[in-house]
């Protein structure tokens, strides 16, 4: 019986999905920080014990002295993870030797599939390692469409249907894809070859004893291309982690350094007895503390929104192989029933 499917939490189209994944990161930084800023002036607003507290001098000056000795450290760990990242890089000449032969392997391999060298960018080689796939998959329905096995015809028609349809979504979203961005990387997320080669194989081993040797080969086809899609989207997941990770410490480094300088004015300037009058009832001591904490979290908010896609992109690449790991990836793409 076909199961129903179960979309992922980070599924496309999900506004969890959008949040975790597809939203552009500094439109999370900025959803973050303007939620951060609303509720800490509420807060304030409220005339609770939160207002008396910012009448106290000294709790704003510990408020800002935590902040920055918690920034200072968080900066000199972004720094040590950048360098930590770019080490990877380095290494003696006989490890890059293997790692370029491995390389040329792979590349040799994927020759042997394509009939052809294939293209040098990384986005050309995915869009052209999954239409190989789609015209192996079509090539798999030409050959049984003869045979006697009407379930096997059927089963195979809803197949070649499955990976025509997950290809077309991954080539429109490849269009103008430049390597290093989300958009190559959630491509390949979204082409679940484990699933399809489990598919294939199932097919082909409940009905093996009505093939030929030629469609016996044509569904060997398929599944060596599409074994080439995990350490393809291994690759490129190494890759493009590496590349966020030296963009995160990028950005917490542009965005800390004003967070420093804004804490520091803040802390030396800022205080109960300079700071009068109010705006729109609020006082104005409150929205100026309120400014300067925000504006110190920002690093932090850079943070967590890179550290929100990175984790969900290598929760969703758990593993690599025949194996499926999320429910949402075990569509109920045939119907096994018949």
């Amino acid at each position: 019986m076909n199961r129903p499917e179960n979309p992922s939490p980070t599924a496309r189209g999900s506004a969890v999905g959008w949040f975790l994944l597809d939203a552009n990161r500094m439109v999370i930084v900025s959803v973050l920080t303007v939620s951060c800023f609303v509720l800490l002036l509420s807060l304030g607003a409220l005339g609770l014990p939160f207002a008396e507290m910012f009448r106290r001098g000294d709790t704003i000056e510990t408020l800002f002295q935590t902040l920055l000795g918690v920034l200072i450290t968080g900066m000199t760990l972004v720094v040590s993870i950048n360098q930590l990242v770019l080490s990877q890089e380095f290494g003696s000449l006989g490890r890059q030797n293997e790692r370029m032969q491995k390389s040329m392997d792979f590349r040799e391999e994927s020759e042997e599939e394509f009939r052809w060298v294939g293209p040098p960018e990384p986005d050309r080689f995915l869009e052209t390692l999954i239409n190989t796939s789609v015209d192996r998959a079509l090539a798999v329905q030409d050959s049984v469409e003869g045979n006697p096995d009407r379930t096997l015809r059927k089963r195979v028609g809803q197949m070649v249907e499955r990976i025509t349809e997950s290809a077309d979504g991954v080539d429109d979203r490849l269009e103008d894809a430049q390597f290093g961005e989300f958009t190559i990387m959630r491509a390949a997320l979204d082409y679940n070859y484990s699933w399809k080669i489990y598919m294939i194989r199932r097919v082909f081993r409940e009905h093996r004893e009505s093939l030929n040797e030629e469609q016996k080969e044509a569904f060997a086809d398929v599944v060596d291309i599409l074994e080439l899609f995990g350490p393809a989207e291994e690759f490129f997941k190494a890759h493009y982690l590496q590349w966020e990770l030296v963009n995160l410490s990028r950005r917490i480094l542009f965005a800390g350094i004003p967070a420093l300088i804004v804490l520091v004015a803040g802390a030396l300037y800022l205080k109960p007895a300079t700071v009068s009058g109010s705006l729109l009832t609020v006082p104005l001591l409150i929205w100026l503390v309120t400014l300067v904490v925000t504006f110190a979290l920002i690093p932090f908010f850079v943070f967590t929104a890179y550290v929100l896609r990175t984790a969900s992109i290598a929760k969703e690449t758990g593993a690599i192989g025949p194996f499926v790991l999320h429910e949402s990836e075990r569509d109920p793409l045939i119907s096994w029933d018949d």
